[in-house]
């Protein structure tokens, strides 16, 4: 019996050998055969393997005069709702909002990109985000609980006064 055994773990061994036993995760059964190339096929591609493309450097290149290389801007937001309210406060700046329907807007919080407190109602941020951006939101924060301010931020009008 113990010969039984050992001859049948040796053939299951051979089986699982012959049939491969893993390997490759795809479950494509068909095999791949690469067809021979013809004489005809051929003759095109024996003139454009002649002509080489001459290589090409950096001098190569044609970049306008006014192009900017840094791909991020820095903007000064100042801020000052001292005329509504000194109590405390805290801005938050985001580059990703949605506008809802009521004309509300809704910040992605995973986007946010700068933020700090407000002193009696003032305060200055400086902002450096992706050109990419055309517009930014700030929402000033009350720790009273009351609803936030919201203002649109762009390129040409970084300060908040209300």
């Amino acid at each position: 019996m113990n010969t039984l055994t050992k001859t049948t773990s040796i053939l299951a061994v051979l089986i699982l050998t012959a049939c491969g036993g893993g390997g490759s995760d795809s479950s494509s059964g068909a095999a791949q055969v690469e067809e021979p190339s013809s004489d005809i096929d051929n003759q095109g591609s024996e003139d454009t393997s002649s002509v080489q493309n001459p290589l090409r450097s950096m001098q190569d290149l044609a970049v306008p005069v006014d192009f900017d290389y840094n791909p991020t801007q820095s903007v000064d937001v100042l801020v000052d709702i001292s005329a509504v309210s000194t109590k405390r406060a805290y801005i938050s700046v985001y580059s990703e909002f949605q506008q809802n329907t009521d004309g509300t807007l809704t910040p992605d919080y995973s986007y946010r990109i700068a933020n700090g407190a407000l002193d009696t109602g003032k305060g200055e941020i400086t902002i450096t985000y992706a050109q990419e951006y055309t517009s930014l939101l700030a929402e000033i924060w009350f720790y009273d609980g009351t609803e936030p301010m919201q203002r649109i931020i762009t390129r040409d009008n970084s300060k908040i006064t209300y």
